[in-house]
């Protein structure tokens, strides 16, 4: 990391410590801030709005910053605005939902606004899907693959969207998959609606955290989410059951994580920031941006397929599996090859045309990558 990002970082984690913990940040310090490195790391990392709600604090607001804070007031009001319409027609219709992640988390900031999002996300009854996608059709949102992932996203112009789950993990995550598969057992009706329920808070806490983790060991995540957990912990640790978020965690295999990632946003956020040159750890997050990176995903999907093996052997064993697919991965994929068996010779023929007519610097990237794959020590 170089001095000029180091800097940034440092500015901007002390911002955001700021902005969540009701301070004013010192003026002096705010005037000597390269503003534009600031700004650059907080839009990756979608945090520009709660740096302007510290930085206006303590000197004029530079423009970007102020468009950043006025622009994220806006959408939350259009989110509330359209989820309250939503969330109103599943009650009609009966289909019960549990709104998720950034809709809640974001009442637990000092400002709504400082938590930015870009979409809003619902769990709703699995068994009513195609109800939902009528709904939403009928309120002008469009949805591609449908069905296909174990959420469908809806959008809307300008730039509304919302991601119905029917699930809250995927088959990748089988360990979560199994423990939320009869979710609604772990759930809690909400008082003020008929077919709406609520995570408890010790329960919303673990569900963020495996949220988190998911992000965490595939493409990678950002500051944002720290934040998100120093900010949670805050305002709720005191009051949680923390005896049972334990054992439910130590089930879950990420009791480690969470004491891990909880001690570094304490770091990061209860004080003027950590020393990054010091932890790799949090090097990882700064660079991950909100959404993860390219890069993270390459690696971290490598190792886990070779089980952290980078030998020739184990690189061999990976290519015979990406030939012969099998499983999840073909019903996914090839669903008429996964339901007919019988013709799955067909398809060791049709996948490697397919895949040299369209996309053959792809499987040429790919097999770089896995060539000059190295575990990290």
């Amino acid at each position: 990391m170089n001095e000029k990002t180091k800097n940034a970082v440092y500015d901007l984690l002390y911002l955001l410590s700021c902005a969540v913990n009701g301070e004013a940040p010192d003026k002096a310090r705010c005037e000597k801030m390269d503003l534009s490195e600031v700004y650059s790391l907080s839009q990756y990392h979608m945090l520009t709005s709660a740096a302007a709600f510290a930085l206006e604090k303590s000197i004029e607001l530079p423009r970007e910053f102020d468009q950043a804070k006025k622009k994220a007031i806006r959408k939350l009001a259009l989110f509330e605005i359209e989820r309250a319409k939503i969330l109103a027609a599943f009650e009609k219709n009966g289909i019960w939902y549990l709104p998720l992640k950034g809709i809640l988390l974001a009442k637990t900031y000092p400002k709504a606004a400082m938590r930015e999002m870009c979409d809003n996300d619902i769990l709703c009854d699995s068994g009513k899907m195609q109800d939902v996608r009528d709904i939403m059709e009928s309120m002008g949102f469009t949805c591609d693959l449908f069905g296909q992932f174990n959420h469908d996203v809806y959008s809307k112009p300008p730039s509304i969207e919302f991601e119905i789950h029917h699930n809250l993990f995927d088959s990748d995550m089988p360990r979560f998959v199994d423990y939320y598969t009869d979710v609604i057992s772990r759930l809690k009706k909400d008082g003020n609606s008929s077919f709406g329920y609520r995570f408890s808070d010790e329960d919303f806490y673990i569900f963020m955290l495996c949220h988190m983790y998911k992000h965490y060991i595939n493409a990678g995540t950002g500051l944002r989410s720290l934040l998100d957990l120093y900010v949670f912990n805050r305002s709720h640790r005191a009051k949680l059951d923390l005896e049972y978020v334990a054992q439910e965690l130590k089930t879950l295999g990420i009791e480690e994580y969470e004491r891990s990632v909880r001690n570094l946003a304490d770091k990061a956020f209860g004080q003027e920031g950590s020393d990054v040159s010091e932890s790799e750890e949090l090097e990882y997050f700064v660079f991950s941006g909100y959404c993860g990176t390219e890069g993270n995903a390459n690696y971290n999907y490598l190792n886990k397929q070779l089980g952290g093996d980078d030998s020739g052997s184990s690189k061999r064993k990976y290519l015979l599996r990406r030939i012969f697919i099998s499983g999840d991965d073909l019903r996914k994929s090839y669903p008429f090859f996964y339901r007919h068996k019988a013709l799955y010779p067909l398809l060791l023929i049709y996948r490697p045309i397919k895949g040299a007519v369209t996309h053959p610097k792809g499987i040429a990237a790919e097999c770089k990558r896995l060539k000059g794959f190295k575990v990290k020590e």
